[in-house]
């Protein structure tokens, strides 16, 4: 498989997943990646692919490469009950490339309804052959910085 080059997802400042104040994520049980704490109003992908999945309110999607790594990128943290919050541009199946906007947010309603604002972005199927490399670490424009690297896990690589 060849390297996976994932773009900031939204606009803001890159923060390890340690720092997500929510067990699920920090203790990446989904998968291992990084998160944002947001100060944009666009999440775009992070990386070509179609759309696996849309969750109805919006709060998250998850994009499926050619390759076949699976990205979920998941806005603010109990966030999926706020309301008139998120507004999607993009529909279950559709093809998209890096960049292109996914998801518009209000991003002061976000902060006011959700327990925390900061966006995980992780890479759900990484399995033991492949190694989810963070090289992002403080503000991070969406659809022009890199943010992880996802590559082949190489003998003598330390496991997760």
């Amino acid at each position: 498989m060849p390297a996976v080059t994932l773009l900031a997802p939204i606009t803001g400042r890159a923060v390890p997943l340690d720092d997500v104040p929510d067990p699920v994520f920090s203790g990446r049980l989904l998968g291992d990646g990084l998160a944002i704490d947001p100060s944009g109003d666009v999440a775009v992908a992070p990386v070509a692919g179609e759309v696996a999945a849309l969750f109805p309110t919006g709060h998250a999607v998850a994009l499926r490469t050619d390759s076949g790594a699976e990205i979920l990128l998941h806005l603010g943290v109990d966030s999926s009950r706020a309301r008139g919050v998120f507004r999607p541009l993009v529909g279950l199946g559709d093809r998209v490339e890096a960049g292109q906007p996914l998801i518009r947010l209000d991003l002061e309603a976000l902060r006011a309804e959700a327990r925390s604002p900061v966006s995980p972005l992780v890479v759900l199927n990484a399995g033991a052959d492949r190694q989810v490399e963070v090289v992002a670490d403080g503000p991070v424009v969406a659809g022009r910085d890199a943010v992880c690297r996802l590559r082949e896990r190489r003998k003598g690589d330390a496991t997760p």
